[in-house]
């Protein structure tokens, strides 16, 4: 099995060198409606093929945000029909993005990049992070104050200012954290290398390790729906889900192979994740079935997905590819045609 340090960069560059080569995404035409299998209107010159999006956040109201590898930045107002580009004011990837209201949100990514808009994006602000040297894989917020980033080494960031004061919380493991949950200032769980679901009662000072999945399969993705109920999904297509909190984890048998990047929960019964060479399910029983829902002819990798709380979904990935349900994660359309140059 290959080494952490070596699946983590396959996720953020070699990806995007070796499965472009037989991962081509499908190329739609038509009515700019979702649900009908065809692309939406779209402005051809702002995403193209070439962008590589890792993370999506539902602003509200119908504003959308996604980023991605060299500083991109794409915003929608009307839930993912056009979209425009933003400058952020770096070329460094950003690896995750979360908008705690439509004016409200965060950006972090490598060399320990975070930004902040109170503007709706209008303007980012670069904020001082504690590590400069290190990638910052996804960020949460629960308040315009309250918010925790997760990274490489170990790393958990916590901030109760909205991020004029980020703080590195105690944990001396080194190992990947890939995303992070948290339902209130207290309670969060964390997902990472060696199948590792780690959780908090006390706002990240002290974290118990819940899971280490028996053969070190490596978890990408984690979310709840409420204190009880939780997922966890990575590497060989596993997917562990939780009814207690996190005190037990069952693997459900889902026939996935490839590897899943991230979940998402749209209520609290339908959830969907997304990951390499088109891998797409979703569930209608919290989590107990999972289905392939994958889109006809898509096959490239999605690394993002978020809802918007009213049943619909987004997820993001090579290519430039956006992907859009209107019905709680269980079919889903291209919502763009990246133009090619």
């Amino acid at each position: 099995m290959m080494s952490s340090r070596l699946f983590y960069l396959l996720r953020l560059l070699v990806v995007s060198l070796i499965f472009t080569v037989y991962m081509t995404g499908c190329k739609n035409s038509g009515s700019s409606e979702p649900g009908n299998g065809h692309a939406g209107e779209f402005d051809l010159q702002v995403i193209k093929y070439t962008d590589k999006l890792y993370d999506v956040s539902a602003a509200g109201g119908q504003k959308i945000w996604t980023v991605g590898y060299f500083g991109s930045v794409f915003y929608s107002m009307d839930n993912g029909l056009h979209w425009d580009r933003k400058d952020a004011g770096t070329k460094k990837s950003l690896l995750g993005v979360y908008f705690i209201n439509e004016n409200k949100g965060w950006i972090v990514g490598d060399s320990g990049t975070i930004l902040c808009t109170n503007d709706g994006g209008e303007s980012w602000e670069k904020q001082i992070s504690p590590v400069t040297d290190q990638e910052l894989l996804k960020v949460q917020f629960i308040s315009e104050n309250e918010g925790w980033i997760v990274g490489t080494y170990g790393l958990i960031l916590h901030t109760g200012d909205g991020g004029k004061n980020w703080i590195r919380l105690p944990f001396d493991e080194d190992l990947i954290l890939n995303d992070l949950c948290f339902i209130n200032s207290m309670q969060g769980w964390l997902a990472g290398e060696f199948g590792t679901v780690l959780y908090t009662e006390d706002g990240g000072e002290n974290w118990v390790r819940q899971l280490e999945d028996e053969m070190g399969r490596k978890l990408f993705g984690i979310d709840f729906s409420d204190d009880q109920h939780g997922i966890a999904v990575g590497i060989e297509g596993i997917i562990y889900t939780t009814s207690d909190g996190g005190e037990t984890w069952n693997l459900k048998d889902t026939g996935a192979k490839d590897t899943l990047l991230k979940v998402a929960y749209a209520d609290g019964v339908h959830a969907a994740a997304v990951g390499l060479r088109g891998c797409f399910y979703a569930t209608d029983d919290g989590g107990d079935s999972w289905k392939s829902v994958c889109p006809i002819n898509h096959f490239t990798w999605l690394c993002g997905i978020a809802y918007d709380g009213n049943g619909r979904g987004f997820a993001v990935g090579d290519g430039g590819k956006i992907y859009i349900s209107t019905g709680n994660g269980l079919k889903w359309v291209q919502y763009n045609q990246p133009a090619e140059s």
